[in-house]
C-alpha cells in the first residue's frame, strides 16, 4: 500500500503536469454520451494530502473565495475515510466545472503546495434518455455512477468503475478507455489505475 500512495504521490520519477489536459474533458463527455450513454454528472472534486500549518489553511480558504466567484455552482470541503481532503464542485456547466478544477489545482501548484496534490476525479452518468449529444452534455446534474480520475503528477486519465463495495469493474473501465483514447491523454500504466474508494462525489 505503501509504495502504490508513493507513485500516487508523485514520488517516483513525476512527469510534469499538464493541467491543459483538463479542457479535453467536455469533448470527452460529448464522445461519452454519444457512445455509450454516459454524460459528465456535473460534479467533480480535487484530492490532496494537506500539510499541518496555518498557511496551508489559509491558502485552501483563499481558493474557496476564488472558487465562489469562478462560474457559478456549489462548492464545499470534504474529507474521506482514508484522511484525504478534498474540495467538492458542482455545476451543471461542463466547461465551467473543467474550469473551477483547474483553478484549484493552478492556484495550489503555483503556491508552493503541488507535492500535496494527488488526483482531480470527474463523476460521469446515465445521460437522460431524450438528450441528444449534439446539444453538449445535458445542464443537469446527474447521478456519478462511473469517473474519470486525471493524475495531477502524471497528466494523465484513468476510468474508474466502482461496482460495489470495494470492488470495480475492470472490463467497464477498459471499454471506457478505448472510447476515450481519442480524446484523454489516457495512463497506459494500468498498475497506476488506483481505487478510489469513498468518493464524496455521491
Amino acid at each position: 500500500m505503501g509504495k502504490r500512495l508513493d507513485a500516487l504521490m508523485g514520488r517516483t520519477k513525476p512527469v510534469q503536469a499538464n493541467l491543459d489536459a483538463l479542457f479535453a474533458l467536455p469533448s470527452a463527455a460529448i464522445t461519452l454520451q454519444s457512445a455509450a450513454g454516459l454524460t459528465a454528472s456535473g460534479r467533480a472534486g480535487v484530492c490532496y494530502k494537506p500539510p499541518t500549518g496555518q498557511s496551508f489553511d489559509d491558502m485552501q480558504a483563499e481558493v474557496m473565495k476564488l472558487l465562489a466567484m469562478e462560474g457559478g455552482g456549489t462548492l464545499r470541503s470534504s474529507e474521506d475515510s482514508y484522511g484525504y481532503h478534498w474540495v467538492v464542485v458542482e455545476n451543471a456547466d461542463t466547461e465551467a466545472l473543467v474550469s473551477q478544477v483547474h483553478l484549484v489545482n493552478s492556484s495550489l501548484s503555483d503556491a508552493g503546495w503541488g507535492p500535496q496534490l494527488l488526483c482531480s476525479v470527474f463523476g460521469i452518468g446515465p445521460a437522460p434518455k431524450d438528450a441528444d449529444p449534439a446539444d453538449g452534455p445535458p445542464a443537469i446534474i446527474v447521478p456519478s455512477t462511473e469517473y474519470l480520475v486525471y493524475l495531477f503528477k502524471r497528466g494523465t486519465f484513468y476510468p474508474f468503475v466502482p461496482d460495489g463495495k470495494e470492488h470495480r469493474s475492470t472490463d467497464k473501465e477498459l471499454k471506457l478507455k478505448s472510447l476515450l483514447a481519442d480524446d484523454l491523454v489516457i495512463e497506459q500504466d494500468l498498475d497506476r489505475w488506483f481505487p478510489l474508494w469513498d468518493l464524496p462525489l455521491g
